[in-house]
């Protein structure tokens, strides 16, 4: 994937995929029956913004609203990797339950019908740090690639169901390129399976996005093509059977609340330019990471910042219209951050407090300020 400017701010975590740290607890509703006067044990959730700061570039990467009391693990990983410079697989969860939002790396692949190419380059090689590969249809990346790759111990696996997921193929495919043709197929498999005698289930998404470009040629055979293809926006929400619907409020307000640091992602840009200069010069990167991150620049061009700013106005329309698929979220007005929150839906009561948490409860008597130590505010619901 040619990361991250052709890439959603929301679903580009997943291809990113940064490795978080969360504090340890158990998830548990965030004010019990003594908590004040008048406090009832109500339904109550806390969520906590998050910052993540690169240890390689020391900037903030990302910041993201999580359940109090969540834990994650995983690890960023730069490489020399022209098409994907910046990887890592991450998982965030209830350490006292089952609950699980999982972000898979991405995977890229070159492919073309230059037979003179495949005779030198045969599949299953590599071309500039890309693997040669036929490009496949959606399910068979589901079957082939991102369950193995998942790593799960998972016996008697049954597929419940697949079904097209039309935004998420608008997303991989991006904005028009000229002499680019972009097409991509998308969707989610839903799939239960045994896990150490406990009944599972998990709804992976995905997407198999292809780039491909027309070159000319002479003699007999003519013209090729050359076709850099991906899996990618990997990621997955999973539970105990029966409780995975349950839970779409909470991972979707994870997902939503996602924003990232513009100066880092000019960073990965820059440093994935300067790598796929080093491959034209026939100069090896491998060695040269930590020198080119150090170099890189952390400021976006013109002409990458008016192609970010028009991809978050497309990423923007197409979120508003994919709550069919994850739902369960409510925006409320944030006058002291100035800006609108997402949370989740079916409260009916939201407050926010100066250290960017928020909690949100279903009884209009219940009341943060009792008995805490933090002031918050009540939130209204946006218009």
């Amino acid at each position: 994937m040619l990361i991250p400017l052709d890439r959603s701010k929301i679903f580009v975590f997943i291809i990113l995929q940064i490795s978080i740290l969360l504090s340890s607890g158990c998830f548990k509703n965030a004010w019990s029956a003594d908590g004040g006067a008048g406090q009832s044990n109500t339904n109550t959730q806390t969520f906590v913004t998050y910052k993540y700061i690169d240890p390689m570039t020391r900037m903030e990467v990302f910041r993201m609203l999580i359940p109090k009391s969540w834990k994650a693990e995983g690890e960023v990983k730069w490489s020399a990797d022209p098409a994907l410079p910046v990887q890592s697989r991450f998982r965030f969860f209830n350490p006292s339950g089952s609950e699980e939002l999982n972000f898979f790396p991405a995977h890229a692949f070159f492919w073309t019908s230059n037979t003179l190419f495949l005779t030198t380059n045969p599949p299953g090689s590599l071309r500039f740090g890309t693997r040669v590969a036929k490009p496949v249809a959606l399910h068979e990346a589901f079957t082939r690639t991102i369950l193995p790759d998942a790593r799960r111990s998972m016996g008697k696996m049954v597929i419940i169901r697949e079904n097209p997921v039309s935004e998420l193929a608008g997303l991989a495919r991006g904005l028009p390129v000229q002499g680019v043709h972009a097409l991509a197929e998308a969707g989610k498999m839903r799939i239960g399976y045994d896990e150490g005698g406990k009944q599972m289930e998990e709804e992976f998404y995905a997407a198999v996005s292809q780039f491909v470009t027309q070159m000319p040629g002479s003699g007999a055979g003519g013209g090729y093509f050359i076709n850099y293809w991906y899996i990618d926006y990997v990621f997955s929400f999973r539970d105990e059977k029966g409780k995975l619907d349950s839970r779409s409020k909470i991972f979707q307000t994870m997902v939503y609340s996602l924003k990232f640091n513009q100066q880092w992602i000019a960073k990965v840009v820059n440093v994935k330019e300067m790598i796929t200069q080093s491959y034209i010069k026939g100069i090896k990167a491998i060695g040269q990471m930590g020198q080119m991150i150090a170099q890189a620049g952390s400021q976006m061009r013109e002409d990458q910042q008016r192609a970010w700013e028009q991809r978050q106005q497309v990423n923007d329309r197409i979120v508003q219209n994919f709550s069919d698929h994850i739902r369960g979220v409510e925006r409320y007005n944030d006058s002291r951050a100035g800006k609108e929150v997402e949370l989740p839906a079916g409260y009916g009561n939201a407050w926010a407090n100066d250290l960017g948490e928020y909690i949100v409860s279903e009884s209009p008597s219940f009341n943060p300020n009792i008995h805490s130590n933090q002031h918050w505010e009540p939130l209204t619901p946006a218009r």
